[in-house]
């Protein structure tokens, strides 16, 4: 594994006019990245991840715009440039082939009687996610929307930042959710889901459930315009980064779950 130590700026390059890091000092995985060819714009995508580590490290926007908070630079870089190699290095890892569900496979395994057809729409709402975007999104976005076959009842209304059976995966599955608020992917995926008869829920206290649609309700279509669709992913991309980078630094509370309080 390569240093988390941020390079100095003179040893960055400039791509596009922005400050980023060579790919030579990113991880590993990034450099499979851009060689590969199993994504629409695998080099794009690289270069997001390259700024993003320069600007998380070094700080450029907060200690370029406001000078009186100088003193804090070393400490913000060092913290900061941590939270910010974590995220390059777990998407470049989740871009790669082999990190994405098997959904053959998953459909192939037995399955539990309850909620069973329930089990089989949200596997075929995976399914034809997959088939709109294939590998221009982390597996990480399949494994989220996968995840209520997990638990013994679909509908479950659960914290992933209080639950213990979701505290190994809270980071990552909260990042794809606060991530998929980019408004065009989040149409996108009401609109496969509907068709279903289902909506995936992510409330604002980082819970997470499948939510079915009452039977008045009706199905939309909703498809991401050619034109919008490259900006659309790359916009979800950085979003991604920056919702794994801010989870640790963001503070939760209990009170948004708590019933009959008492004070």
């Amino acid at each position: 594994m390569l240093s988390t130590e941020p390079i100095s700026r003179s040893a960055l390059i400039t791509i596009n006019g922005e400050p980023a890091v060579p790919i030579a000092q990113m991880p590993d995985s990034w450099r499979q990245i851009a060689a590969g060819t199993w994504m629409t714009e695998p080099r794009v995508y690289t270069a997001m991840a390259q700024v993003f580590l320069a600007k998380n490290q070094g700080g450029h926007i907060l200690f370029l715009e406001r000078p009186e908070a100088q003193h804090l630079k070393s400490a913000y870089c060092e913290g900061n440039g941590q939270l910010a190699w974590e995220a390059v290095t777990h998407y470049g890892e989740m871009f790669l082939p082999e990190s994405y569900p098997n959904l053959q496979q998953i459909r192939n395994q037995p399955q539990a009687e309850f909620q069973q057809s329930n089990r089989v729409a949200l596997l075929n709402i995976v399914s034809d996610l997959f088939d709109e975007l294939g590998y221009d999104v982390p597996a990480t976005f399949y494994w989220t929307f996968l995840h209520p076959l997990q638990r013994s009842d679909l509908f479950e209304v659960r914290s992933f930042r209080f639950s213990e059976q979701d505290l190994a995966i809270a980071r990552r599955f909260d990042a794809i959710l606060h991530g998929g608020y980019v408004s065009m992917l989040r149409r996108l995926i009401d609109s496969i889901s509907s068709r279903h008869g289902y909506f995936m829920e992510h409330g604002c206290g980082c819970d997470s459930h499948l939510a079915k649609l009452q039977p008045s309700d009706s199905q939309f279509n909703y498809a991401i315009p050619a034109e919008a669709r490259r900006k659309t992913l790359r916009a979800f991309f950085w979003s991604i980064m920056e919702e794994y980078m801010l989870f640790e630094q963001r503070s939760a509370t209990r009170l948004v779950y708590a019933d009959d309080l008492e004070f």
